[in-house]
């Protein structure tokens, strides 16, 4: 079982048939290293399930990108502001490998989730998964220094070794320099 399929069952809790129902309603796209899934500024109107490869969430701001999530293999999200509100989206998505990306429409998941409680409880769980997130990240920045920024992205996730150290260091908020210098105390 893929980890996708695996993490749609955890979160939905759905049997083999509930599962089968939300992939038959998910469009599989291929996005090659440097393509966008959404661009800052348009109105995100889906959500997005990665069966393998990464993404990059970031937004620009005084002639500099900013770092604010990376997504991999398995996981299931949305820009939620943008998808909730239709507004333009204050982040830009990006595939930072070749990647396997399934969609879902607004409009299409909305209607799953009328008569799916599966699909429903997924996309709850999701939500929610993803505010306890970013609940730890504002205390970390608001708590922690670079150093323990560093140790937990290093312990929490697998991204240290995969994507380059500019996406880490802006998402830790610190310099590429200054990410280098922990590294090498670190080893």
């Amino acid at each position: 079982m893929s980890k996708l399929k695996s993490e749609i069952k955890k979160l939905s809790q759905g049997t083999d048939e509930e599962i089968a129902e939300i992939y038959n309603n998910l469009t599989l796209e291929v996005f090659e290293k440097g393509e966008f899934l959404l661009k800052q500024n348009h109105i995100c109107n889906q959500y997005f399930f990665i069966e393998s490869g990464s993404v990059r969430l970031y937004y620009w701001k005084n002639e500099k990108d900013y770092t604010v999530w990376l997504g991999t293999e398995g996981q299931i999200f949305t820009e939620l502001d943008s998808y909730l509100h239709q507004t333009p989206s204050l982040v830009s998505i990006e595939s930072m490998e070749k990647s396997l990306v399934y969609r879902i429409s607004k409009e299409k998941s909305n209607a799953l989730a009328k008569k799916s409680l599966a699909y429903n409880t997924l996309l709850r769980r999701t939500v929610e998964e993803a505010f306890a997130n970013m609940s730890r990240n504002i205390i970390s920045f608001q708590s922690e220094d670079a150093t323990e920024r560093y140790l937990r992205v290093e312990n929490e996730k697998n991204w240290l070794n995969k994507y380059p150290l500019k996406y880490i260091s802006s998402f830790i908020g610190i310099t590429q320099s200054s990410l280098s210098r922990l590294r090498a105390k670190r080893d």
